[in-house]
């Protein structure tokens, strides 16, 4: 049964309990102490995210974003947990100023999403009727036609993106491991 054919309330309360699963999920990642804990919450962030693209019936935008969401980028995350054997304490006597006013910025964009969404009326945007109207003269792109141009033009830049982002976790990766080093050889020191 497709999430189309139910009624507006369900699909709704459906929607709702996706929503909720991101925002708890997105709380949990940035909240735990644990890394483990927080890893765990972003797959759960991801998994929703998945959901939401199935409950709008765009089931190969979920498929994708399972695969290389849930299942590479999950990987990677633990794979980083693993490697950089952060502390699991919490660090609740460091925080400071900073963490006071980034609390607040968060809540101030939190309440404006909140705002932002509930003001909205989803069900009465029709976007087939404004593409119909937009597109009606411009040239019909297939996907083999899509898929020329993004092997072709596109190529370089997005292999350029992906040794750049691979980069900045080898690097992340590197610099939390040189931390968990400088503080093991500093405990050696006093002990």
């Amino acid at each position: 049964m497709c999430a189309t054919n139910l009624s507006e309330l369900i699909h709704e309360f459906i929607l709702l309990l996706i929503e909720l699963g991101i925002s708890l999920g997105s709380l949990g990642t940035i909240s735990f102490a644990n890394a483990v804990h927080s890893a765990f919450s972003s797959g759960l962030v991801f998994t929703c995210i998945s959901l939401s693209y199935f409950a709008s019936n765009a089931d190969s935008v979920a498929a994708a974003q399972s695969l290389v969401y849930v299942g590479a980028i999950n990987v990677l995350i633990a794979s980083a947990v693993m490697v950089t054997e952060r502390p699991t304490q919490s660090v609740s006597a460091n925080r400071g100023v900073g963490y006071v006013i980034t609390s607040g910025a968060c809540a101030v964009l939190f309440s404006a999403l909140i705002n932002t969404i509930s003001n909205t009326k989803w069900f009465d945007i029709s976007f087939t009727n404004q593409s119909t109207n937009l597109l009606a003269d411009a040239p019909i792109i297939d996907a083999h036609q899509l898929g020329y141009i993004l092997l072709s033009e596109f190529l370089v830049p997005f292999e350029l993106l992906s040794i750049l982002l691979l980069v900045a976790l080898v690097g992340a990766i590197n610099l939390a491991r040189d931390e968990d080093a400088i503080t093991t050889n500093k405990k050696s020191y006093f002990s």
